[in-house]
């Protein structure tokens, strides 16, 4: 697409955007929203979007990218119940997510939510979440998540448990203990599956 082209689209997500850009500037989470524009810019690491302002870059997610539509809604969740689905009518998140923890910090970015439930008691700033990851409640409790958290494709992490700064859950790991900060958790690779031979089994 040639600049002309990117500059007139990102005139109508910017105009497209901004009943969401004023609720989100004048709500009391307006700085963890900032924060939430500029962490995603550096971890998307495009040089183009990085130069942009504030407000279009926020324009651009929230057209661009449904995942952060969603957390801009659990941002504003403590604005008044018709003005939160005015605006979800007005710009739909995705079904396949769900952010229902007590909190999340500043600087949550969320890389390809599909199937993502997050039912953390905290999360801390500057997380990144892949898709089909789980964090929920077992037994006692829900998991509590710290700052500069990594959770890859497919991770699970259960129970009244602390994943400390730093951490990264790799790809299809399951938690149920308490992770040191720093570690990082992963789980075996795949093994060629060798069934015991039968009588009549025909020989290899």
């Amino acid at each position: 697409m040639t600049l002309e082209g990117r500059t007139k689209l990102l005139a109508v997500a910017r105009a497209w955007a901004y009943p969401l850009w004023f609720s989100a500037m004048r709500s009391r989470s307006a700085d963890a929203v900032l924060e939430d524009v500029k962490w995603w810019a550096e971890c998307i690491d495009d040089e183009e979007l990085i130069s942009l302002d504030p407000f279009s870059k926020f324009a651009y997610f929230n057209g661009a990218l449904p995942e952060f539509r969603t957390l801009v809604h659990y941002r504003l969740r403590g604005l008044p119940i018709v003005l939160r689905l005015v605006l979800k009518m007005i710009y739909r998140p995705p079904h396949h997510m769900i952010l229902s923890a007590e909190s999340i910090g500043p600087g949550l970015f969320i890389q390809h939510g599909h199937g993502m439930l997050i039912g953390a008691k905290t999360v801390g700033s500057h997380c990144w979440f892949n898709q089909d990851v789980t964090v929920g409640y077992v037994g006692k409790g829900n998991p509590t998540i710290g700052n500069n958290v990594r959770l890859a494709p497919g991770a699970v992490v259960l129970g009244p448990i602390t994943i400390h700064d730093g951490a990264t859950i790799g790809p299809n790991a399951v938690v149920t203990h308490d992770v040191p900060a720093g570690e990082i958790m992963v789980t075996e690779l795949a093994q060629p599956f060798s069934r015991p031979a039968r009588d009549g089994d025909a020989p290899g």
